[in-house]
């Protein structure tokens, strides 16, 4: 159906998007209020909340204000991060502005998506996401993908209405949501927002990321943590009252328990993941990269493989145009023919062949290709690479131009290998691409000759492939360039060594299966890749790997779901942006690395943490709970439990930010449960001996000064032993803890201290000042303990490398 080709006025436009609205779905903000009421699902408030609710219960109403002070607290603290890190997600997203090629005014636009209103005339290309429901009016070679309504990948024809009366059929409708898979297209929007067929279906739903290996591993952490710590209190109550019998206070039993297990419970880990991430993300935002999955910052840090084409990444992607072979019969000039198979190129982004071709022309050339006009344009097909286009010239004459790879001719029987086979190896050689040409004056299609463009190694290829090196990780090159000028590539950037490095995938499948999985981890460059060959390396790569891809092409998307972890460069087609869990707005493979550094760093500093908790809080855990079998009174006040997890919760949550020493991040991280449960067992055991040792002092005393003494003991040595396992190296090689550890740590010792010396505190918290000697003890007992927790754990460190390695 002709149309009139200008679209709205810029005035009708807004009239219309005040009436039907942005074309947008609504945007998920969890309210204050939501936000609130969110934080009471975790088992922790839960808990706090029944233990104010009992000890209210009993008469205690000051004690149980000072336990809800925790829950307001940890509340307060929780709302605050998330609100921040819904802030900083809406601040990362600002980066990516979906936009669309739309005709308004008589002139090609590009038009924001939420921006579009009813009526609205869409240019749609390969690679695009159908922004709205739209009426098909005119189309080129044109197919799409309805996987998102259909579930079928194979990709559909459409036709566009012939006159304005015909009935509407779905061969006319081009949904949103769909993707455009070949061929272009002019489209009007005739449904946008909530009204579109995509919206209806997903009104009720929000976005769900499935967990990663992150969230799986701390989930399974907490488990063990909440399952240990109930068996244990109820072996502790049953024998509490089973040897005390009548004498056992059960109310003041149950609250001392209840406050015993909050004290073991890592309440700071959700946020210790949190600023860890965040403070990731935020790092990447600096270096230009959206995360829009923020676990995928910790996940990054188990990477052991990086794919990525090697065009953009490895080199610049700017082609040069370097030289031609030009068949003697040949009426045309190859690089002429080059460029008028893309002559519509004005009215699309160009490709790289498209725009080095346009460069390279001469004036001459130049005014012999404005002399042609498009008939219609043949888009590229990636199964047989090649593309063309049906030109006509000023003087009627009509030319069909393909254009390709040597295959492509070779298997269309234009080329004859054994005469033109020499000049195009000497290029590839080179690691230069080579393009073929042929045209078809209606009497056959003729060969015209060879093109050959270089794409220069980025200035910091090398050095980026020798720092992935040092840390673990391989690069592996797939791209769908051919295979030696792959290889030349892989050699110049320090991947390839061996010429049995590197293979085409067709080659590669034509394998055993058993060969393939022998060899698959040793080859550094799959060349004339296709996308399903892609997706089928990946998931094989994802046996051994930990696999990272970088892709780019609407063809990637399958293989980006099916990576670890997924990236791509901000000039991706959008189904591979919507694929990917990280965005680099600038395409540097040198960041993707930087990022896997710093994911690891996220994740040993989570590590520290939970170490750090397991050990102290267990250790304290079984000395409370056992040394009340063996005294008539509490060995610590269920407040006083509460202040002890407050005052070594703060420096603990700084962990988030500290200083990693090199050698603990040369390799891929992993949630090693084995290593992390004997640490438990091993230094914790340590833990409660010393626990033991200021029980064993001050019981006999008072229970106030048992109390206070032992609180303060308690406090001093999870610090201590903070400084000591922040790292399983010794600590003279661990490295300097970040300043804000240090600080925190100095504060809370000085006011664990100052809270028995002052009147007020001293009354509410039921201390007694302790005596000078009395602290002299604790500080050398304190000491003594972190002088022998770094003395067993450096053979415990030996022990599970070893461990490790046997792995």
């Amino acid at each position: 159906m002709e149309v009139q080709i200008t679209g709205l006025s810029r005035q009708e436009a807004q009239e219309r998007l005040k009436v039907h609205g942005p074309n947008a779905l609504p945007v998920p903000k969890y309210r204050l209020l939501k936000l609130i009421l969110r934080q009471f699902k975790g088992i922790f408030n839960l808990l706090l909340i029944v233990a104010a609710a009992i000890t209210y219960g009993l008469g205690e109403p000051i004690d149980a204000g000072f336990i809800l002070f925790f829950v307001i607290l940890g509340t307060t603290l929780n709302v605050y991060q998330e609100y921040k890190s819904n802030a900083a997600a809406d601040k990362l997203k600002s980066y990516l502005r979906s936009s669309i090629t739309a005709i308004r005014d008589g002139q090609s636009q590009e038009i924001p998506t939420d921006n579009l209103v009813p009526g609205d005339i869409l240019s749609l290309e390969s690679g695009d996401i159908v922004p709205a429901d739209c009426i098909l009016l005119q189309e080129r070679s044109l197919q799409v993908d309805e996987t998102t309504f259909t579930g079928e990948s194979i990709p559909v024809i459409k036709r566009p209405v012939s006159d304005k009366g015909q009935t509407i059929t779905e061969e006319n409708r081009l949904l949103q949501g769909v993707v455009i898979v070949s061929g272009n297209a002019l489209a009007e929007v005739s449904e946008t927002g909530m009204n579109t067929k995509l919206a209806k279906i997903a009104k009720t739903a929000s976005e769900v990321q499935a967990d990663s290996d992150l969230v799986k591993g701390i989930d399974r952490i907490s488990k063990f943590i909440l399952k240990t710590t109930l068996i244990t209190l109820l072996l502790v109550i049953l024998a509490n009252i089973a040897l005390k019998g009548k004498a056992a206070d059960i109310p003041q039993l149950l609250i001392f328990s209840i406050a015993l297990a909050v004290s073991v419970i890592p309440e700071a880990l959700p946020l210790v993941l949190t600023f860890a991430l965040s403070s990731g993300a935020l790092k990447f935002a600096k270096k230009n990269v959206v995360v829009k999955r923020l676990t995928s910052v910790q996940d990054l840090g188990s990477v052991n493989l990086l794919c990525t084409d090697k065009t953009g990444t490895i080199t610049e992607n700017h082609l040069i145009f370097t030289d031609f072979f030009q068949m003697p019969d040949s009426e045309y000039h190859p690089l002429i023919l080059s460029r008028l198979a893309a002559i519509g190129l004005k009215e699309r982004i160009p490709e790289p062949f498209d725009r080095a071709s346009d460069e390279s022309l001469t004036t001459e050339q130049r005014k012999e290709v404005e002399e042609y006009s498009l008939i219609r344009e043949e888009a590229f097909d990636p199964a047989i690479r090649s593309n063309g286009a049906i030109v006509r010239h000023s003087s009627g004459t009509e030319l069909h131009i393909r254009r390709g790879s040597q295959e492509y001719f070779h298997d269309q029987g234009l080329i004859d290998d054994s005469l033109i086979g020499q000049w195009v190896e000497e290029e590839e050689k080179l690691g230069h691409r080579v393009l073929g040409v042929s045209y078809n004056l209606g009497e056959g299609p003729r060969f015209a000759g060879f093109i050959s463009f270089v794409d220069n190694l980025k200035s910091t290829t090398v050095e980026t492939v020798k720092l992935a090196n040092e840390m673990n990780v391989a690069i592996t090159i797939i791209t769908g360039d051919a295979l030696v000028v792959a290889e030349a590539v892989g050699r110049e950037a320090g991947l390839v060594f061996d010429s049995k490095e590197v293979i085409t995938a067709t080659d590669f499948f034509k394998l055993p299966s058993g060969e393939q999985h022998k060899i698959v981890g040793s080859i550094r460059v799959f060349a004339r890749t296709t996308p399903e060959q892609k997706l089928d390396l990946i998931n094989l790569l994802k046996e051994r790997f930990t696999v990272g891809f970088l892709g780019e092409g609407i063809n990637d998307a399958p293989a980006l779901k099916a990576a670890d972890v997924s990236m791509v460069v901000q000039s991706a087609s959008d189904v591979s942006r919507e694929a990917s869990d990280i965005i680099l707005l600038e395409n540097d493979l040198r960041v993707i690395v930087d990022g896997i550094r710093l994911g690891r760093e996220t994740h040993v500093n989570t590590m520290k943490y939970i170490r750090a908790t397991l050990v102290a809080n267990f250790g304290n855990f079984y000395a409370v709970a056992i040394g009340s079998l063996l005294i008539s009174f509490l060995p610590m006040l269920p407040k006083q439990l509460l202040l002890l997890n407050l005052l070594s919760d703060f420096p603990m949550m700084a962990i988030a930010f500290d200083r990693v020493n090199k050698e603990e991040i040369e390799y891929p991280q992993k949630y090693d449960f084995k290593s992390l449960y004997t640490t438990f067992i091993v230094l914790g055991l340590v833990s409660t001996v010393f626990d033991f040792m200021y029980f064993l002092l001050f019981y006999k005393i008072s229970p106030e000064v048992l109390q206070t003494n032992w609180f303060i003991a308690s406090v001093l040595t999870e610090l201590l032993l903070l400084f000591s396992i922040r790292s399983m190296l010794p600590i003279e090689k661990a490295g300097k803890p970040a300043p804000l550890i240090i600080w925190l740590s100095l504060g809370a010792i000085a006011l664990t201290i100052a809270l028995p010396l002052i009147p007020l505190t001293a009354n509410f918290f039921q201390f007694l000042p302790p005596t000078p000697a009395h602290l002299g003890l604790i500080v050398l007992l304190a000491l003594a303990y972190f002088v022998v927790s770094e003395m067993v754990k450096r053979p415990l460190a030996r022990y599970l490398q070893r461990m490790e390695n046997v792995d």
